[in-house]
């Protein structure tokens, strides 16, 4: 692994951090135990992006599991104000929005490299962060129209 690769992975895990870190800062802002809990799950789930990356400098390396679609419901949705009185539906709303964001930043930084393991990469981690916005965009439906469960 290059000493390239090697810091694109360790900035990623920062973002995970981040990620996590402003969950938990959110989940602490709200009242609505619903949006409390939706907000500690998204939290937990960072932490578990985070030990992904990890899993890049094993031995093993960091391997994905199927392949996400993009069915592009949070392009459709406008974020709310982040407030303490959130609905869960409008915490997902803010989280499918992060996640459409790193997504596509990831793809635009692959676009800018040049073929190889840096491109490969972060290629995988664009991936990555569609699979964590289709996960969120799921939560949303179910949150959004639990009618139809």
């Amino acid at each position: 692994m290059s000493t390239e690769l090697e810091a694109i992975i360790k900035s990623a895990i920062a973002q995970e951090e981040l990620s996590h870190g402003f969950y938990k800062r959110l989940a602490g802002l709200v009242s609505h135990p619903e949006t409390k809990n939706t907000l500690e799950y998204l939290a937990k789930e960072e932490l578990e992006h985070k030990a992904f990356l990890q899993s890049c400098f094993t031995p093993q390396g960091c391997t994905l599991a199927g392949e996400a679609q993009n069915v592009h419901l949070a392009e459709m949705l406008q974020a709310p104000a982040i407030s303490n009185d959130m609905s869960p539906k409008e915490a997902l709303v803010i989280a499918a929005k992060r996640e459409e964001g790193a997504y596509r930043f990831y793809q635009a930084l692959a676009a800018l490299q040049p073929p190889g393991e840096v491109q490969a990469f972060l290629n995988k981690m664009a991936k990555v962060e569609l699979q964590h916005k289709e996960q969120v965009e799921n939560l949303y439906n179910n949150a959004a129209f639990p009618e139809v469960w």
